[in-house]
């Protein structure tokens, strides 16, 4: 195939890969190279040869790495709030543009593939929770390393961005779901148990965002792509661009996750609306005690309960269950 008929942002790679002067430098412009080019036979040849340099420069940097100062492991991001959420998808579905508009967390975002090459956290604030989400590098077949598999599989749960504008959906739902199957992940719907099987999978409970949903032909797009798989899971739509969806979106990974907000009202005073205490579905007044300090747990006698399910102030045991808003004034 010749020059002329390949993308510009290809043979921009191209040059990129020809001026690049370290290992690293080649293998970022070899990545972009093989997700800019045209996929169909008359390119086969070529993205052969891609894929074969793509291995060669990835053993130079990984050589030149150990010879530098030790890394820091790339698949450990500090979890920080009360859930930690990988952000996964496909190149350029939108997942860094999501991180922006959610946190305060500055991605670099751009319109060229493989934009984000580290883990990049951001703490989104959802009635009062803090939630850490964890951007992630594009998954694909050629590229995705190994170390991604390992952060995935250390979150609480994932969150699937795809990108509903594309016509290569279908495409890119394939190559996800190839990388995830080599990388020993499954991911089942929002409200399954996290849990790794005796053979070595970790299932993984997932929510799937359909970005760009008010394009031209992105209702189309997900009839096919249902029609193709009839398990596939739910996709909400939101546009990252215009906010619309968004609010749903913290609704649905707040009650996914199953977090609730419990307000502690100290003996005498007035309660506390600004700072919550986080706790999961099915916790109870001891449990609250004990994160509230642990000698009150130990001291714990009873508590007074205000919330939908009792009348104010309601005397409570140690093992009343609590539900999400519940005001609790804690006695010893």
């Amino acid at each position: 195939m010749s020059s002329a008929n390949l993308p510009a942002q290809y043979l921009e790679a191209e040059e990129e890969f020809r001026r690049a002067d370290t290992a690293e430098a080649k293998l970022e412009a070899l990545r972009k190279m093989l997700a800019l080019i045209p996929k169909h036979k008359g390119t086969e040849k070529i993205q052969g040869d891609i894929k074969k340099r793509i291995a060669k420069w990835k053993n130079q940097a990984e050589a030149a790495r150990k010879k530098g100062a030790k890394r820091a492991d790339p698949s450990h991001v500090p979890r920080e709030g009360a859930a930690q959420v990988a952000l996964i998808g496909p190149v350029n579905s939108g997942k860094s543009s999501l991180l922006a508009a959610l946190t305060n967390s500055l991605p670099a975002i751009g319109d060229y593939p493989f934009t984000t090459r580290m883990p990049q956290p951001g703490m989104l604030f959802h009635q009062g929770i803090p939630i850490q989400l964890v951007d992630t590098p594009a998954l694909d077949p050629a590229v995705t390393e190994k170390w991604i598999g390992s952060l995935i599989r250390n979150t609480d749960m994932a969150v699937m961005v795809l990108d509903l504008a594309r016509d290569d959906l279908l495409e890119q739902w394939e190559a996800v779901h190839t990388t995830l199957d080599s990388l020993r992940i499954r991911l089942e719907p929002p409200g399954s148990e996290k849990r790794f099987t005796g053979d070595g999978w970790a299932i993984i409970p997932t929510l799937y965002l359909g970005n760009k949903c008010r394009m031209e032909a992105a209702k189309d797009r997900l009839e096919v792509l249902a029609d193709l798989y009839q398990d596939l899971p739910e996709i909400h739509p939101v546009s990252v661009r215009t906010g619309s969806g968004l609010e749903g979106f913290k609704d649905l990974l707040k009650g996914s996750m199953g977090l609730i907000r419990v307000f502690s009202k100290p003996p005498g005073k007035e309660v506390d609306l600004d700072q919550p205490f986080v706790l999961r579905e099915g916790a109870t007044v001891a449990d609250l005690a004990s994160m509230v300090h642990k000698d009150i747990g130990r001291m714990l006698k009873f508590a007074r309960v205000w919330g939908t399910e009792v009348f104010d102030g309601q005397k409570v045991a140690r093992d009343y269950v609590l539900l999400d808003g519940d005001v609790v004034e804690l006695n010893t």
